[in-house]
């Protein structure tokens, strides 16, 4: 059963049980059960004798509902470990895993930079990874995980702190990346981005300086949606050669201010081509960037 199929039919009006089955080439009873799954996902069908099924909300989020919005299939798990480590498992057995999606609605063992747990409230937010497979030379990937990050942040109107922070204006977190690669000496065979964003969470207990896109906009989001819109805002970046990254400087929360990462301190100037953060002249490849009072004004 087309599932995608059968939610654009509804979607189109006047299809009672009868002339589903009949386009499907399935019995009445195997529509009312695809319709019963959908139901299960979250979407809002209305059923009426004389009308049919009408759809009144499509904000479902599930494996079927998550496949039509996104045009592809979707691997998605209620609970999972981490969805980093079910796509690269899928990825490593794929002749092409480009294009994989990853989604659950909760981790028990998701994590940030340095190994740091993230939780999330069940059903709440978006906790998802993209397979992705840049033409460019491995150790460029970092440019490609800044690019990522900063069309996110496009759709998300948030900002973005080095080296993989979704930042509110304000400078609350809202989401993080965690990408991970595999390549050969000359070439990048893919790479995992796992993304966490807080999306209709609204309560962060022991978590101050976090937020989610609900409480910043005062409404409950559609997660299928934005969804959709991030994973095409990622797949729009060109990465046949190193990304600009004119995009995450526009977006920074670092660049402009002072900072500390590690012994490092001083003025966070510029990001360079490979993706190192610039302090006070000094490249810095990797590390937590510390924001330090008294910074000047800047992005």
């Amino acid at each position: 059963m087309d599932y995608g199929a059968l939610l654009t039919a509804i979607g189109d009006g006047g299809a009672n049980g009868a002339s589903l089955a009949e386009r499907f080439h399935v019995s009445r009873t195997m529509i009312w059960k695809a319709v019963k799954q959908l139901r299960a996902e979250g979407v809002c069908i209305e059923g009426t004798a004389g009308e049919g099924y009408r759809l009144v909300d499509e904000a479902g989020f599930g494996r079927h509902t998550l496949a039509w919005r996104l045009g592809r299939p979707v691997h998605f798990f209620e609970r999972c470990g981490s969805t980093n480590v079910e796509a690269r498992k899928i990825a490593s057995t794929s002749p092409h895993p480009a294009g994989t999606v990853v989604v659950a609605d909760v981790q028990d063992e998701g994590r940030g930079r340095l190994g740091r747990q993230w939780e999330a409230e069940h059903g709440q937010n978006l906790l998802f990874s993209v397979v992705l497979k840049p033409t460019i030379l491995p150790q460029l990937a970092p440019v490609c995980v800044l690019a990522w990050a900063a069309a996110m942040a496009d759709v998300l109107d948030c900002r973005v702190k080095w080296p993989n922070d979704l930042m509110s204006p304000t400078g609350q977190k809202l989401g993080g990346i965690l990408a991970e690669l595999s390549a050969e000496a000359e070439r990048v065979r893919f790479v995992v981005l796992g993304v966490g964003i807080n999306v209709n969470q609204r309560t962060f207990p022991g978590l101050p300086d976090a937020t989610s896109l609900a409480s910043l906009r005062g409404e409950s989001i559609d997660r299928a949606a934005l969804l959709a819109q991030l994973v095409a805002a990622v797949e729009a970046v060109d990465t046949d050669s190193p990304p600009s990254l004119d995009q995450w400087r526009d977006r920074s929360h670092t660049l402009g201010k002072r900072v500390r990462v590690g012994s490092i301190e001083g003025l966070a100037s510029d990001v360079r081509d490979d993706g190192a953060l610039l302090i006070d002249g000094q490249a810095v490849l990797a590390g937590d960037v510390h924001l330090l009072g008294g910074s000047p004004s800047g992005g």
